[in-house]
């Protein structure tokens, strides 16, 4: 494992020009690959000590030391099926994208351990589940292009439809609700990120000059978002509005400090950084200064 990685220049091709970006110069401090089998997404535990992360090929969930990555445990083997991502509610839950089982499982935790003791069910290949601030739950389904809206265990609304236009989703991946209450929905068919109201209106979409290839999982952390650009073999920093502001990745297939192979999740706790680096079956955890 290299100790720090050179500076990575950074830079968006949008129509035969270049846009120079900050460079992002994040220090690699742990990486884990034993035992993982394409991980998806994950949760960091409210306490910031624990990383849950969706073990998806093993049908489990691997809980990691957050710092060290060092493998606490697993729980879930037998119950879950194919787990794309995961969520802690406000009572410290973990929601699990069950995508096999067409549920979001919910777990009791204890450490190292969980206890499965609910389910909202009914969904087609659910691959990503958002808490929003007043509890709502939010399920992607890529199996019909459409949002799940649940409160208090039960189905509320349904919002989109299959295709390309607006509010029309094409294999959603990821759903984050921001602290305003938007909706951010990774729209992976169509290479875009869509942005919703509180009341589910279009707000906005991502510039298609961010020449976005399948994006999966995003994750907040204060003003910026950081996205995972899966076929572009890359992680991109963004603002609020999806404006480019950094690149982790050369966007060159690898397994190095520097190069991933379809990252599928970036998961974010101001100066620490989570890449799940999905097809070299490894995580990396990096710590860096946030640019001003």
């Amino acid at each position: 494992m290299r100790s720090l990685i050179p500076t990575i220049a950074v830079a968006l091709a949008a129509g035969g020009a270049a846009l120079a970006q900050p460079v992002l110069e994040p220090e690699l401090r742990a990486e884990q690959a034993s035992g993982l089998s394409r991980p998806h997404d994950g949760a960091l535990s409210p306490d910031g000590r624990r990383l849950y992360l969706t073990d998806m090929n093993n049908s489990r969930i691997a809980v990691l030391d957050a710092g060290t990555l060092a493998v606490m445990g697993y729980f879930g083997e037998g119950e879950l099926s194919y787990p794309h991502d995961a969520e802690f509610d406000a009572e410290g839950r973990l929601l699990v994208a069950d995508t096999g089982n067409g549920r979001i499982a919910i777990y009791r935790i204890s450490d190292a351990d969980g206890e499965l003791v609910a389910e909202l069910g009914g969904l087609a290949a659910p691959e990503g589940v958002a808490v929003a601030g007043d509890g709502r739950v939010i399920a992607t389904n890529t199996g019909s292009g459409q949002l799940s809206v649940f409160r208090d265990g039960r189905l509320i609304r349904t919002v989109g439809s299959y295709g390309s236009g607006p509010l029309q989703f094409v294999r959603p991946h990821d759903v984050d609700a921001s602290t305003d209450g938007r909706l951010y929905v990774v729209d992976s068919g169509n290479h875009r990120v869509q942005v919703l109201t509180t009341d589910y209106a279009l707000a906005f979409r991502s510039d298609p000059s961010l020449g976005l290839n399948e994006p999966k999982y995003l994750s907040f952390d204060g003003d910026r978002l950081w996205l995972a650009d899966e076929y572009n073999h890359r992680v991109l920093l963004l603002d609020h509005r999806l404006t480019l502001k950094g690149m982790l990745g050369s966007g060159v297939r690898g397994c190095d400090d520097r190069n991933f192979h379809k990252p599928e999740a970036v998961l974010a706790d101001r100066d620490r950084l989570w890449v799940i680096d999905t097809y070299n079956d490894r995580v990396l955890r990096y710590q860096w200064a946030a640019p001003r």
